[in-house]
């Protein structure tokens, strides 16, 4: 396999790591100044403090109760750092990968990474793609772009880090990455699923979000 599609197979797989047992916190990932990234972003591999707070909340968890509790879970921007963190700093890129959500796409464009493009620019997506919005105030990752035109993605929305799709092309629910998002969850998470059964989001994933990919 090339360079770029040996990275694009790590970041895919690694985004799966926290899938399922790690929830959403409001400045998860991030240091004390919010100005980047935190120890958990910084750091190889799956945190144990992630995990165990999955294990003592349940079905009534509400992030907004547990705002900066930074060692405990992640936010979007944090999930992505952590992620692009645990995928390139092997590869001779360490660095801070935490930046405000509609921020962190191009910051990879600027670094050399690979190319941005506006929101009304984007007309398809590749696994790996890094979807930011400022005006959504989210960042999530492309796992697929499916026949319908529906996206399998990857991403820490509340409750946490989880895979969903969203809607086909033409806003059609139940869509075939919707699907697919509830079979994997299913599978690879069961526990999370019991507790929270929604796997889908709406179309403004297709049309709000600006496109990073890897050059």
């Amino acid at each position: 396999m090339k360079k770029k599609e040996i990275l694009i197979h790590k970041l895919c797989e690694t985004a799966l790591l926290p899938v399922g047992k790690t929830l959403y916190v409001w400045g998860g990932g991030w240091n004390e100044s919010d100005t980047g990234a935190g120890k958990s972003a910084g750091r190889i591999g799956i945190s144990p403090e992630w995990e165990a707070f999955f294990c003592s909340q349940d079905a009534s968890y509400d992030y907004k109760t547990h705002r900066y509790e930074r060692e405990k879970g992640l936010d979007c921007s944090g999930y992505i750092g952590w992620l692009l963190y645990n995928v390139l700093a092997p590869q001779g890129f360490p660095g801070d990968y935490v930046r405000k959500a509609g921020e962190q796409g191009k910051m990879l464009a600027e670094r050399g990474f690979g190319s941005w493009k506006e929101p009304e620019e984007v007309t398809d997506w590749h696994p790996g793609d890094l979807m930011s919005s400022s005006r959504q105030g989210h960042v999530f990752l492309v796992l697929e772009e499916c026949e319908d035109g529906s996206l399998l993605i990857c991403h820490s929305s509340p409750p946490g880090v989880q895979v969903n799709g969203t809607v086909a092309a033409d806003g059609s629910g139940y869509s075939i990455g919707i699907r697919k998002a509830e079979t994997c969850m299913r599978r690879i998470a069961p526990e999370w699923c019991e507790r929270y059964d929604r796997f889908w989001k709406g179309r403004e994933y297709l049309t709000e979000y600006g496109q990073f990919r890897w050059k």
